[in-house]
């Protein structure tokens, strides 16, 4: 089921000095339904398998942008020092050669992130749906991702789900998507994907079932963030996908290059056969 809807860029009124990053919502919060944010740490392993496997996409496949994972975020906006964690940010034409233990905007022409991605949990489902939502259009962030790959509670974040925010113009569309386009390793089907910004993402995004599960309470399925080439419809692959994929055409090559010589030779075994036939017979006329 696909979901689109659009609203205005003007989400704040008011100026809000924010001093921490997405936990500091779920602070505030775990006495209302029991849940006990984990400060300084991520929430579980489909989380932290969801923000490896993107950081290790998006590096591999696009070495001359940059993709920070699980940092701390500032910019400085209308009096404002908003420092926001994301647990992926993508940034096209971003060249930084170093590791940063931090990204601050200020000391990058205030380049603010091609696309942001939020991987829900248990702890901080509301902050990155709420205030760190508005935050990303103050900023004008121009697509913000959040997945919901294991959460079953409450019904309005139940995996799987995924909600793009884009700005296009001056204002926010929302698309959102809860059907899976295939499962690990399967054919994708192109008509369940999510396509926004062709201008600034050579990706489409999708959601694929897992082979793995998730145990909490019962056995529980899971699912990831797809990210789908648009020339070729192909999912990119990891680093250790793309390695296995390229040994296997080496080895392709291989086995053709093999082949080809066997045939040269077995038309090289040939061609002495009827030479050799041919000199038997003219040995036979001469005698």
């Amino acid at each position: 089921m696909f979901i689109v809807g659009c609203f205005d860029i003007g989400l704040m009124e008011d100026t809000v000095e924010i001093r921490s990053t997405r936990h500091e919502l779920a602070r505030q919060q775990q006495g209302e339904d029991g849940v006990k944010a984990r400060l300084g740490r991520r929430e579980s392993e489909p989380h932290s398998d969801e923000i490896n496997y993107l950081y290790d996409v998006l590096s591999t496949n696009f070495p001359e942008d940059r993709t920070f994972w699980d940092l701390h975020h500032y910019f400085d906006l209308e009096g404002d020092r908003l420092d926001l964690q994301f647990d992926i940010t993508y940034f096209r034409g971003l060249d930084i050669p170093y590791r940063l233990s931090s990204y601050d905007a200020a000391e990058y022409g205030g380049r603010v992130p091609t696309l942001a991605v939020n991987i829900l949990s248990a702890s901080t489902f509301r902050n990155d749906l709420g205030i760190v939502l508005e935050q990303c259009q103050r900023l004008q962030i121009p697509v913000y991702v959040v997945l919901s790959d294991h959460l079953q509670n409450p019904s309005y974040v139940r995996a799987p789900m995924l909600k793009i925010y884009y700005r296009e113009g001056d204002q926010y569309h929302i698309v959102e998507l809860h059907e899976t386009c295939g499962t690990e390793g399967g054919e994708i089907d192109a008509s369940k994907l999510l396509d926004v910004r062709p201008d600034l993402l050579p990706f489409k995004f999708g959601i694929v079932e897992r082979k793995a599960k998730y145990k909490k309470h019962d056995i529980l399925p899971l699912y990831y963030l797809a990210l789908v080439e648009r020339d070729t419809g192909m999912v990119l692959l990891t680093s250790r996908e793309r390695a296995e994929r390229e040994a296997e055409d080496e080895r392709q090559k291989r086995l053709e290059a093999e082949k080809q010589a066997e045939d040269e030779r077995q038309k090289r075994l040939e061609a002495e056969k009827r030479a050799e036939e041919a000199e038997r017979k003219l040995r036979e006329l001469t005698e």
